[in-house]
């Protein structure tokens, strides 16, 4: 067969010049962004790299950058899911194990993120010369300091996902001791005459001194003379360090055995100490209020739970916190079975040259801290955070993470009066979660006195901080009358019985936290009072614009109320309001005047909270 000519093939000189003019053009416009696409190196460190190259010529390729290297898998069969589960538990205590057996009703007790990082792995990245700091099992990753030429290297494996920067963040208030809210000028100091009486009566069991006015804000002495005070709980702080063992109220917690270690100094030493990084001052005030117990002086709630103390923040310089330490820590405490952490650390912003989080970054699942603290709710553990200190806007929220994660349990502060303090942060999250959830005192708390051998107390610091280990206190006391609740109904008991429960908002939550309440609905819970209540799925789910919801009442002559609420904690109608018999109902709901969302539907009886669910409009 005869082939006819073609003007390519007559012109052979011109379609090869065409070509790789294409070539180049392409490589011009458009290869630098498909490399870019296809590289390994993560947005963060890409923008650091970017920086340094275009600062000045003073930059020294061997200047070590902290970075996370994230692995692709764990080099085990993931559908294996009898012998990963029995591979899962010889990574766990006997304590995590049964933590997680008791408290995790729905989903899986043991999975993939309970398995180390694969050692194979972290041996070719140590052949590199390269120094592990953490590892994550949870996100498969470790944290390293390397250069940009090891960076090169440690892209080349292939068994590594992606490469990116370990953030560090600094706080929004440097002096939370003075209490300066920065935007308002507000500076509230008190000193130890605000606190009136010895705390000790034929009512309580115990000599509160001082104390009694901040317990007593949270109905926590009569919840002690039942005899709940956190026995039998364990309890992770999290803080910048604690300087100040030796005081009188931590005898107690010390007797039963601490377990320690220094995130920042690689050692167990959470004390201060000479060359070490970080001061520890913030972590003695805090632990004094989740557990502190000095009779005549200080009584915390939990003062007979057990302690594991982390400190994860380097008060150096700029106060920053790597994100790894907190990781790390999270899962120290996981492996240990603590039953409940308490983190007063708080950030949103990063040190330069990086982006910072904004307020529409808090959203549950941007910040890599914010989904750690997530992730350990999910292993049955009780997280509770502080909101922050930045105050009110009325524009957006003030929050700081990790107090933006769903299943936290974020604090705001009120003062002495139950009136909620001018510096503590609000929501809602970027996403339309009301935060915080609920609040406890934190202006000019009674504390112990921070600095090795000091004996005494102070009652001039202040901040979401201090209310946030109160409230953990609370959640170790309401454990230890109900050691069966999950996080989810710790936190729902928590709610419901605090003071602003009929109509949550941003600014308090569902309001002042009530230990005797919260642990009364506990109890109940245990005994299968309020379980003979029921309050089911409505169907069809989603809908438009109609579903029908059911519910249970097990007796007869009972005050029965079924409202809807929005995201916002609003009232957007009410399906009953009277009083029932004994027996099954539904109730239909139309949602033809509001608008698509989420909703969340709520059986109140006598008063008392029932049960919540949720439900979604589509239109």
């Amino acid at each position: 067969m005869k082939i006819k000519n073609s003007k390519f093939m007559i012109y052979p000189k011109l379609v090869l010049k065409i070509s790789v003019l294409f070539i180049a053009v392409i490589s011009i416009l458009g290869f630098e962004k498909l490399s870019e696409e296809n590289s390994k190196t993560g947005k963060n460190l890409s923008a650091y790299l970017n920086y340094i190259s275009n600062s000045d010529n003073s930059y020294n390729s061997n200047e070590e950058i902290l970075i996370w290297i994230y692995f692709s898998d764990k080099g085990i069969n993931s559908n294996d899911t009898f012998d990963n589960e029995i591979k899962i538990k010889k990574h766990l205590t006997e304590k995590s194990i049964e933590r997680r057996l008791k408290r995790i009703k729905d989903g899986k007790k043991f999975d993939l993120t309970d398995i180390p990082v694969n050692a194979d792995y972290i041996r070719e990245i140590t052949d590199l010369g390269i120094k592990i700091k953490q590892k994550s099992k949870w996100f498969n990753a470790v944290s390293c300091y390397v250069n940009k030429n090891q960076i090169e290297n440690i892209t080349q494996k292939s068994f590594v996902k992606t490469v990116d920067l370990v953030l560090k963040y600094k706080k929004l208030i440097e002096n939370e001791n003075e209490n300066v809210y920065l935007k308002d000028n507000y500076v509230n100091k008190f000193s130890d005459n605000n606190f009136t009486g010895n705390g000790f009566n034929n009512l309580n069991s115990e000599n509160y001194g001082p104390s009694y006015s901040q317990d007593t804000l949270i109905n926590v002495p009569a919840a002690h003379n039942k005899g709940y005070t956190g026995q039998g709980i364990l309890i992770a702080s999290f803080d910048a360090g604690f300087d100040n063992l030796s005081h009188p109220c931590f005898s107690s917690a010390v007797s039963k055995g601490l377990r320690t270690y220094d995130f920042v100094n690689g050692d167990t030493i959470v004390a201060n100490g000479s060359g070490r990084m970080g001061e520890g001052s913030h972590g003695t005030l805090t632990l004094s209020l989740v557990g502190g117990y000095d009779p005549g002086n200080l009584i915390s709630p939990a003062f007979d739970s057990k302690f594991i103390l982390a400190k994860t923040e380097n008060t150096d310089s700029e106060t920053p916190l790597e994100e790894d330490n907190w990781v790390a820590a999270a899962e120290w405490a996981d492996s240990l079975g603590a039953d409940v952490i308490t983190s007063s650390l708080g950030y949103l912003s990063y040190q330069a040259p990086y982006t910072s989080y904004t307020w529409e970054s808090m959203n549950g699942q941007t910040a890599l801290i914010t989904r750690a603290a997530d992730i350990a709710v999910s292993k049955g553990i009780v997280v509770v955070i502080s909101a922050g200190n930045s105050g009110n806007n009325n524009l957006h929220n003030t929050l700081s993470a990790p107090a933006d994660a769903f299943n936290v349990i974020t604090v705001g502060s009120v003062n002495l009066n139950g009136q909620r303090s001018v510096f503590s942060s609000v929501g809602p999250t970027y996403d339309g979660r009301i935060k915080p959830e609920v609040m406890a005192m934190g202006s000019n708390n009674y504390c112990a006195r921070p600095g090795n051998g000091n004996s005494g107390y102070t009652s001039t610091s202040s901040g979401t901080s201090l209310a946030c280990p109160m409230t953990a206190g609370v959640c170790a006391m309401i454990l230890s009358a109900n050691g069966n609740l999950t996080p989810a109904e710790v936190k729902e008991i928590l709610k419901s019985t605090s003071s602003n429960n009929i109509s949550p908002n941003s600014l308090i939550g569902w309001g002042t936290i009530d230990a005797l309440s919260a642990i009364t609905k506990a109890t109940q819970n245990q005994n299968n009072i309020t379980n003979d209540y029921q309050l089911y799925q409505n169907y069809p789910n989603p809908f438009n614009p109609e579903t029908k919801i059911k519910y249970e009442i097990p007796q007869n002559g009972k005050d029965v109320n079924l409202k809807i609420y929005n995201l916002l904690g609003k009232e957007v109608a009410t399906l009953v309001d009277e009083n029932k018999s004994a027996g099954s109902y539904e109730v239909k709901f139309n949602a033809a005047n509001i608008s698509s969302g989420v909703y969340f539907y709520t059986l109140y009886v006598n008063g008392d909270f029932i049960d919540s669910k949720k439900m979604l409009v589509i239109k």
